[in-house]
């Protein structure tokens, strides 16, 4: 696997501007946005990242999931997944394209965690955070297995050294 960096975002329910000022300030080698944008798949806002449908995204050209084989990640919004309740799921599904990583969003909520060897990564909601932490990204660093979350105004929340979970 190749070191790479991504810049990971979900959740920002139509508002404009702030998923390219993130993109702008951290852009990754891959730039992935986990759904709920509430854009078209072709909005200019868009471009630059890999997307996935969310379940309030109504444009079908989004697609359900997707795995980067380069990164070893798997990513998908969910609620496919019912991840509200667990991400065990979410982590056999992962497990199925022999990935490392498995990126949702849906619950806005910013959280890392390894479920059975595999690191779930939410990067929580950049638009209406429901955690602990204010509004929210991530970008992970695959060489390291670090991943810090970010707030909107591009300051360290937490860095998570994921062999560590």
């Amino acid at each position: 696997m190749i070191p790479i960096r991504l810049l990971i975002i979900s959740d920002n329910h139509g508002e404009q501007g702030i998923s390219y000022d993130a993109y702008g300030r951290n852009a990754g080698d891959l730039n992935i946005h986990l759904g709920d944008s509430e854009f078209h798949y072709d909005d200019t806002e868009m471009s630059h990242f890999n997307r996935v449908k969310g379940n309030v995204d109504g444009d079908t050209r989004y697609p359900i999931e997707e795995y980067n084989d380069e990164a070893k990640a798997f990513y998908t919004h969910g609620h496919y997944y019912d991840i509200k309740k667990g991400r065990e799921m979410l982590a056999e599904r992962a497990r199925e394209y022999e990935a490392k990583y498995a990126f949702y969003g849906h619950s806005h909520i910013a959280k890392a965690k390894n479920i059975s060897g595999i690191y779930c990564i939410n990067p929580g909601s950049i638009s209406q955070s429901k955690g602990q932490w204010p509004e929210s990204y991530a970008v992970l660093d695959t060489e390291t297995d670090t991943v810090i979350f970010y707030d909107r105004s591009h300051q360290v929340l937490e860095e998570v050294d994921l062999a560590k979970l």
